[in-house]
């Protein structure tokens, strides 16, 4: 069982740098100078008032558009006709036009529940009033199961069908998740015209400083390019849109999703789970981009991977980003709240008792990966107070071991691919508290 107790020298620890500690890192970049470019295009987004100004913000900005506003990575319509043909002649999905009555539609959807919500969850979600016996209704008077299709006319006759049935079409569109380029235009001039989102708009800019975004990531390229001589800056743009993402990140341009960081604060925030919330804050938005970045220099074992092996990964990528931001408590690098970092600091021990006891080091089974280093709320199997990404954490206290005992150097260390080799050489030991 976990330490319920932890000393407040050792919560201090985490939450500040000491005064002996001015938090410059090893790498000295008091006189490098950068060019960063950073464009904050709240303030445009914003001002959109007509269908021509978002048209014309939207071609000029590919990459928003797609990634923050949902033009990327649709299927084309005849993609969705023909997946809506081979649907159709599915046994279960079949006789859902067939149902005689609403009772008997309700006992096809009870029988089998992941139909169910294939069927209505989407569609009674974006369309608050509707209910059941609306997608009843449209099932039962439908002629899609009707529809003549061969080979000589394809999706044609369908298209042509629910051209002229546009509540079918909506629907049946809706299942996988289909709007075309005017509708997706319509919607997102309407979603940036709704009071909501000029609450959001205005919270935005009032907590998160992009002065103080831009000046730490300015340090903390800068820190980068003293060790990768030959990185180059990429563009940096700010957004807002209604949570369509949060970061889009290339070798050459990053986005960022400022209504994703607003934090506690804020009135509304984005649709995930509660416990990915808690870094969704503006001191979490830099350590998390420059983790992104480590991926370019952070080099791992190609292929199936064990435990171990995943652990050394992103043990390395969060020892990246804390040396390019040293000043950074390590409960927001790592993503824990201050109390769990604690209780995984005072419980070491127990922890990587935990990992040797069940064999888990040198596992490559998904579902240990899975509980151990991916995302989860906790991690049962060592305690409920265990915060999720244990593996991670591990990861990195053995990764830091690694570089005290070796003294090797920082492009080195990211260079390694032997995560046994890391193990091994750290002399790694718990702490036990």
């Amino acid at each position: 069982m976990l330490k319920r107790f932890c000393f407040l020298i050792l919560l201090l620890g985490f939450l500040s740098c000491s005064d002996n500690d001015p938090c410059d890192g090893n790498v000295d970049i008091s006189d490098v100078e950068i060019q960063l470019s950073v464009e904050n295009l709240t303030h445009e987004i914003h001002g959109i008032q007509t269908m021509d100004a978002l048209v014309e913000f939207l071609n000029a900005h590919p990459i928003i558009k797609d990634v923050f506003f949902e033009f990327g990575g649709r299927p084309s319509e005849n993609q969705v006709l023909i997946n809506l043909q081979n649907l159709i002649q599915e046994k279960e999905f079949g006789s859902l036009f067939r149902a005689k009555s609403y009772d008997e539609f309700d006992k096809i959807l009870d029988n089998d529940r992941s139909l169910r919500q294939f069927v209505t969850y989407g569609y009674l979600s974006n369309n608050p009033g509707k209910s059941l016996k609306d997608v009843y209704d449209i099932f039962s008077g439908s002629n899609l199961p009707n529809i003549p299709v061969t080979e000589s006319t394809g999706t044609s006759t369908l298209l042509n069908y629910l051209s002229s049935n546009l509540t079918e079409q909506n629907y049946f569109y809706s299942l996988f998740e289909y709007r075309s380029e005017e509708k997706l235009f319509e919607d997102n001039l309407a979603l940036l015209q709704n009071p909501s989102i000029d609450t959001l708009y205005q919270e935005t800019i009032d907590l998160i400083d992009m002065g103080v975004v831009s000046y730490e990531l300015d340090r903390a390229y800068a820190r980068i390019q003293q060790y990768y001589p030959d990185f180059k800056l990429p563009k940096v743009k700010a957004v807002y849109s209604g949570f369509g993402s949060d970061f889009h990140f290339s070798d050459t341009l990053v986005v960022i999703g400022l209504d994703y960081y607003l934090g506690e604060e804020a009135s509304y925030r984005p649709n995930v789970y509660d416990y990915l919330r808690t870094r969704l804050t503006p001191a979490h938005l830099v350590p998390q981009l420059i983790q992104f970045t480590s991926f370019k220099f952070n080099s791992a074992k190609e292929g199936k991977r064990t435990v171990l092996e995943e652990m050394i990964s992103y043990g390395k990528a969060l020892e990246f980003a804390k040396e390019m931001l040293p000043c950074v408590a390590d409960s927001i690098i790592m993503g824990y709240t201050p109390q769990q970092l604690a209780n995984a600091t005072v419980s070491e021990g127990i922890i990587w008792s935990h990992f040797l006891d069940k064999r888990l080091l040198y596992s490559d089974n998904p579902s240990n990966i899975k509980k151990y280093v991916d995302e989860r709320p906790f991690v049962p199997e060592i305690d409920k107070l265990c915060p999720g990404r244990i593996g991670q954490w591990l990861g990195w206290q053995i990764v830091k071991a690694y570089r005290e005992e070796t003294e090797v150097g920082f492009v080195e260390l990211m260079a390694e691919t032997d995560a046994q080799k890391i193990l091994t050489q750290s002399k790694y030991r718990p702490r036990y508290r």
